[in-house]
Parts: structure tokens; sequence; C-alpha cells
């Protein structure tokens, strides 16, 4: 395995922990600056933004396509807030036509977050005499 793709995991963990510990910190009761924001849209914000960036590191090539993650993520959030709109309380339970809106801006931000930064990251280790590639 390249580093690159360790880098990228960890990078991508450590958002995807982040996320977690965002949403119980602010929780339904959260009080701070901007609440309604932070309390309705936030973490549809962020959950489709790092789960977008983890799909990205998958071993199952389907998922390395940008646009095959950005569907699935998207059908995810679109299916849980539907099942809400018929009273089915499945990860929240008010529906929020906005919801739709933020899941594709969270999306797109993990679009370019991986462009722009983890496009950065080189994609592999060029073979050196004494890495460990055959032939070295």
């Amino acid at each position: 395995m390249g580093q690159s793709l360790i880098n990228r995991k960890v990078i991508a963990v450590f958002i995807a922990v982040i996320v977690g510990l965002l949403h119980f910190l602010t929780g339904p009761r959260y009080r701070g600056p901007f609440p309604a924001f932070v309390n309705g849209y936030m973490i549809n914000i962020l959950l489709p933004f790092a789960m977008y960036l983890v799909l990205g590191v998958a071993r199952q090539t389907v998922l390395r396509s940008g646009i095959a993650r950005g569907v699935f993520v998207f059908a995810i959030g679109a299916v849980t807030e539907t099942l809400q709109y018929f009273g089915v309380p499945l990860f929240g339970r008010t529906f929020d036509l906005l919801d739709y809106l933020m899941f594709g801006v969270g999306i797109g931000l993990a679009v370019a977050f991986e462009r722009i930064v983890l496009s950065r990251i080189p994609v592999g280790i060029p073979p050196r005499p004494g890495n460990g590639f055959p032939g070295t």
C-alpha cells in the first residue's frame, strides 16, 4: 500500500472522527453561536463530507469514482430524509426540504477538499532500490 493512500486514509478517518465528535458535542441542546444552523444543517453538511472522503480511500474501485461516491452518499441522505417525511425516524425525526441541499453542499465541499488538499499528496511511492519493490 502506497504511503499516500495511508496519508489519505489518516486524513479521511481524522475528519470522520472530528465530525462524529462535533455531532455529539453540539447535540440537539446546542445553544452556542448560530444555533439554528448548527442544530438544523451543520451535520447535514459535515456527515456527507466525511462519508465521501472515507469512501474515497476504500479498496473497492467503484467507490473511488467521485461520481459514484457522490451519488451513493446523496442517496443515503435522501433516503433517510424521505423516510423522515413519511414519519420514519431514521437518523433524525424532522423532515426539512433544505436538508437535500445541505447534502449536496457537503458533497461539493468534499469534492473541492479532495481536489485542492488531497490532490497534493503523491499518488504512490516511486520504485527505488531497497524499498521493497520487486526487481529493486
